[in-house]
């Protein structure tokens, strides 16, 4: 054998690739080569597994009958030894009960209460469960411990969560939890947050102020989603005013079932290294004017943000748009973030903008990557934004991959050979269309295969999700769906035909010289 395959960091780094093609067989086949090769080869397959199969295989007296995995034998010491032999190697696991072939409670049962030591995955770091199987409850139990520093148990049915929590309440090494959205915190006792000191992720439900207290204070935590409702009077958080709080965070996700009750967290915390913001009701948005004086909250508080979303699932409140217009003057607001990256709002509101303002919003985001306006409830009112408008925006925004926006798309005036005037974006993957109005489906793809030839058309069922009619008839609504399936089919065709072109016209250039 070559010297150099003796070197166990460069052995590691061959069997990684291995196992990064895909060929989990060939990692096993380097593990029976020879002695040296076993154990290392070994720890790389066993290192992170996507099922407890790999392991309960390791034992003759398991076997698969059916769709279930079930032993015929109880598991003696020798077997247990084997399986350990194994698990031990493993730091990442995941559990869920979607797979086709079902594990036997007789076998969860033996790997949660086994007598024998050392217990399995000794070295077990990161543990993704999602199987909600009461059977395997003690065994979820008996993986979480003080050395877990990746918990997600965001599958989890959050009527099993109470018994696993109790474990988790003294993790010091804890750095990402995720737990169900649905499972409210407020009943876990605020130090035990204030225990898990490394926290750096947490994911949960409903929350108390006192928690907010303790996560504000946290020296680690970069990336926090939670729930708040009207319990929330964040009087604990106002103790806070004027000191530094949330001082590592990059990244906040809030759900509310009324807007309203994500912004005082705004108001009270100044988040100069927020990077990625998202504001979600269930209920009751914002009007136009409670809209303005939360963007102004923002561009004062978290001038590095990069990533707005805003999202409200109440469509169409009464005296709609009446009161729930987002100008360009409101937009604007946001215009001293300059490191802008994606903004994506889709809330009660509708937009009014035309194609100078659009590129005004454009010369002021140049690094703009995703923008989204209303793509999925829709801006149910005629927009005022041309192609040639969405054209200028690609100009002005190179680095754009996303778009979504309602356009009253009609048939191009421009040169027939290059109708995006030499504007093309080659870069730009998605347009979503929402409820753009559009007459000839011919011209659209024509002018759209010019400018984002690369573009997956796509966005145009929304005015049917919504079940809002803003052409006033269900027939016109059907009319303008069915013309914006033309032009995504069309698109394709269109952008390979002038690739063919091009070919052809650079071969007859090619031929006169």
């Amino acid at each position: 054998m070559h010297k150099c395959l003796q070197i166990a960091e460069l052995f590691d780094v061959i069997c990684k690739r291995v196992l990064a093609t895909g060929h989990q067989g060939s990692l096993a086949s380097l593990c029976r080569t020879c002695r040296l090769f076993h154990e290392p080869a070994l720890d790389v397959l066993y290192k992170s597994l996507e099922s407890l199969r790999p392991l309960l295989f390791c034992i003759p007296e398991i076997v698969t009958i059916g769709n279930k995995i079930t032993m015929f034998k109880e598991l003696r010491l020798s077997d247990w030894q084997r399986m350990q032999y194994y698990a031990k190697r493993v730091h990442s696991l995941r559990v869920n009960d979607q797979e086709e072939v079902v594990i036997d409670k007789t076998i969860l049962h033996a790997l949660a209460t086994s007598p024998f030591t050392p217990p399995m995955f000794t070295h077990l770091k990161r543990l993704w469960w999602s199987n909600n199987s009461a059977d395997a409850l003690p065994l979820l139990c008996s993986l979480v411990n003080a050395r877990l520093e990746w918990l997600i148990l965001h599958d989890l049915d959050p009527v099993l969560l109470p018994r696993v929590v109790p474990h988790i309440i003294s993790s010091n090494s804890l750095h990402v939890a995720c737990f169900p959205e649905k499972y409210s915190m407020r009943h876990i006792r605020p130090d035990v947050f204030q225990s898990w000191r490394n926290l750096q992720n947490l994911v949960c439900g409903l929350v108390n102020d006192a928690t907010l207290y303790h996560l504000a204070t946290s020296s680690k935590l970069t990336h926090l989603t939670i729930q708040v409702d009207e319990k929330n009077d964040y009087s604990a958080l106002m103790k806070l005013a004027g000191q530094p709080v949330f001082t590592t965070l990059e990244g906040l996700d809030i759900t509310a079932t009324h807007t309203l009750h994500c912004i005082p967290i705004l108001e009270i915390a100044e988040l100069p290294s927020l990077r990625s913001l998202r504001i979600h009701s269930t209920e009751t948005g914002l009007t136009d004017v409670e809209l303005h004086q939360c963007f102004c909250l923002i561009s004062r508080h978290c001038p590095n943000l990069r990533h707005l979303r805003m999202k409200d699932l109440q469509v169409s409140p009464p005296k709609f748009p009446v009161g729930y217009i987002i100008t360009f003057d409101i937009l604007k607001t946001l215009f001293s973030l300059c490191y802008m990256e994606g903004l994506h709002l889709d809330t009660t509101c509708t937009f009014s903008l035309d194609d100078n303002e659009l590129a005004q919003l454009a010369g002021t985001w140049l690094k703009l990557r995703a923008l989204e306006l209303g793509t999925e409830n829709g801006w149910r009112q005629p927009s005022k934004i041309t192609l040639q408008g969405f054209a200028e925006l690609l100009r002005r925004c190179p680095v754009l991959l996303v778009v979504g926006l309602a356009m009253n798309a009609w048939a191009p005036d421009i040169d027939h050979r290059r109708p995006g005037g030499g504007i093309r974006r080659n870069g730009l993957e998605v347009l979503r269309v929402a409820d753009s109005k559009v007459t000839d489906p011919l011209s659209v793809a024509a002018f759209l295969s010019d400018v984002a030839p690369n573009a997956e058309i796509t966005g145009y069922e929304v005015g049917f999700e919504i079940g809002f009619d803003m052409y006033g008839t269900f027939n016109t609504r059907m009319l303008y769906r069915e013309r914006w399936e033309e032009v995504s089919m069309l698109h394709p065709l269109l952008v390979n035909l002038r690739r063919q072109e091009a070919v052809g016209l650079e071969s007859d250039e090619y031929s006169r010289d």
